[in-house]
């Protein structure tokens, strides 16, 4: 085991969510350092490459499409992919990325501004995402909408879960990928609908490991961080 693994790290970003769940899963006790919505300057210094999350781990820079892989080689167990099933962990956590986060992230989107405690890092926030997605107020008007399509996405969540801990039966990448994927909703602190029993408990696990026992405010990226 390393003696201090870094994770860079953006607590509006589903990936970094994803892989500092892994390291929990993996009981790797790393240092998260926060890299600014708005300066990659310090990343790029430490790691040569401008994306997040970047696994520092003695020197060597894993990117966060190998991490998964290199946490796997390198702390064996737990598995991430219990029972051999490596395909169907990945093939669920891309899902959680690729199609469930974009609609947390639309939901979520009115309330995101509020977790960045620098004013030009919000301005900026704001100004890039209002270009891509249109003017702030139809963001907002749209919410109700939103809700809507990720309660959709939600159910089908839910009904997995049904009469089961985890995804796989047993805490795997597929957990990590979800719950990346629903995580823009925790990090502005919006509860998981009444009407889903079964997702609210497995978040209530999946916080509880990703905080060390301590769950509540899902905008820390680790309680070891």
């Amino acid at each position: 085991m390393p003696t201090n693994p870094r994770l860079y790290y953006g607590a509006w970003s589903h990936y970094c969510v994803c892989a500092g769940i892994q390291l929990a899963m993996k009981q790797v006790e790393a240092t998260f350092v926060p890299v600014p919505y708005h300066d990659k300057t310090e990343l790029i210094a430490a790691t040569g490459q401008d994306y997040i999350p970047a696994l520092d781990w003695e020197g060597k820079i894993v990117p966060w499409t190998d991490i998964p892989d290199f946490l796997e080689a390198k702390v064996p167990a737990p598995t991430l992919y219990p029972s051999g099933q490596r395909g169907l962990a990945t093939l669920i956590d891309r899902w959680g990325h690729q199609v469930l986060e974009e609609k947390a992230w639309r939901f979520a989107l009115p309330k995101m501004p509020a977790i960045f405690t620098d004013a030009r890092e919000r301005w900026i926030f704001e100004e890039i995402q209002s270009r891509v997605r249109g003017p702030w107020h139809v963001i907002e008007s749209r919410r109700d909408e939103f809700g809507d399509e990720l309660n959709a996405e939600l159910a089908w969540v839910d009904a997995t879960l049904q009469g089961r801990e985890w995804l796989l039966g047993q805490p795997s990448l597929a957990d990590c990928g979800v719950y990346g994927g629903l995580s823009p909703i925790r990090t502005v602190g919006e509860p998981i609908p009444d009407q889903f029993p079964n997702l609210g408990k497995w978040v209530e696990r999946l916080e509880t490991l990703r905080y060390g026992g301590a769950p509540g405010d899902a905008r820390r990226p680790s309680a070891q961080g």
